[in-house]
C-alpha cells in the first residue's frame, strides 16, 4: 500500500514539475519577445506631429507655471 501511494505521489509530482517547466518556458518566450520589441517614439511623432507639439507645449507651460510667484521674484514656492 505504501509503495503504491509513493509511486502515485511521485508520478503526480513529476507531472506537476513538467507542467511548471512548460509554463516557465512559455513565460520566458513571452518575456524575450517583449524585450525585443522596442518603443519607437519617433514613428509616433512622425504620425501625429501637431499632437506631440501641443502636448510638449502644455507640459512646458505646466512645469513653468509652478515657478516663483510674481510678488517674490528671487524666491521659489515650496
Amino acid at each position: 500500500m505504501e509503495k503504491t501511494d509513493f509511486a502515485e505521489r511521485r508520478a503526480d509530482l513529476l507531472l506537476s514539475i513538467e507542467r511548471d517547466q512548460e509554463e516557465v518556458r512559455v513565460a520566458v518566450q513571452e518575456l524575450t519577445g517583449a524585450a525585443r520589441s522596442t518603443l519607437k517614439v519617433s514613428e509616433h511623432i512622425k504620425e501625429f506631429p501637431l499632437t506631440w507639439a501641443i502636448g510638449a507645449f502644455l507640459v512646458g507651460a505646466w512645469i513653468g507655471g509652478r515657478g516663483a510667484p510674481l510678488n517674490a521674484a528671487g524666491q521659489r514656492r515650496a
